[in-house]
């Protein structure tokens, strides 16, 4: 008895009722001639596609595998990152650690992985690495973000003689960010401005900042902004 159970094809396992009970709501709900003859196919067929069921779930218990490795995969990666955090100090080893860290990244590890390498690009010089990482991460979904890197590649063009660049990227940046980072912007603005010769532009962002700004700066940002209204 044992041996013919295990024989019996996977169709067999299917209850009997509850195939019947469905064929009886499938003729049920036939409208017309057309529908009747799809219904007739489903009813004749539904044994073997109750069947099929098997390779539905099949397909399930792959897709849970492979997240599965993905998220063992991601794990691993994120241990990778950390080991090069900790072990790669001096900037230049971890910009080259980390450019190979990102050629197989996953996704979710990116963002984490690029300022880490941005920043570690602008303390090596490397200004043109961190453009590339800070102009990838402009491209993320988070706001705040997006803002970060773009003072952040704003400055790496600076710093790589790219002023008027710098310049450009930074009024756009300050017409579609938050209120919040108008004076983080407005400082590198103004100084991109005057790297760049634009005296109106750098007068513009001096006058907001002497206007807006608190503390020790604000003194500061006065003088520049009345050097430039001398100079005009």
């Amino acid at each position: 008895m044992e041996d013919k159970k295990d024989q019996a094809p996977a169709q067999d396992a299917v209850n009997p009722g509850v195939i019947e009970q469905l064929e009886q709501e499938m003729h049920k709900a036939a409208p017309d001639n057309t529908a009747q003859r799809l219904l007739d196919f489903l009813v004749n067929n539904l044994k073997s596609i109750a069947a099929g069921c098997g390779v539905i779930i099949l397909a399930v218990a792959v897709y849970a595998g492979v997240n599965h490795w993905r998220g063992r995969q991601a794990a691993k990666a994120a241990d990778v990152l950390g080991v090069i955090l900790i072990q790669k100090t001096e900037p230049k080893a971890r910009v080259d650690a980390l450019e190979a860290f990102l050629k197989d990244a996953p996704g979710s590890l990116r963002p984490t992985a690029l300022l880490e390498l941005a920043a570690s690009a602008m303390v090596s010089k490397q200004y043109d690495k961190a453009s590339t990482a800070w102009a990838e991460l402009e491209g993320s979904s988070d706001a705040n973000l997006k803002v970060v890197a773009g003072i952040g590649h704003a400055k790496s063009l600076l710093m790589s003689g790219k002023a008027p660049e710098a310049l450009t990227l930074l009024q756009a940046l300050k017409t579609k960010s938050p209120a919040a980072y108008d004076l983080p912007i407005t400082r590198q603005l103004a100084v991109a401005a005057e790297e760049a010769g634009n005296k109106k532009a750098a007068l513009d962002a001096y006058t907001e900042l002497a206007t807006k700004a608190d503390g020790a700066s604000k003194p500061y940002f006065e003088f520049k902004a009345n050097q430039l209204k001398a100079k005009s």
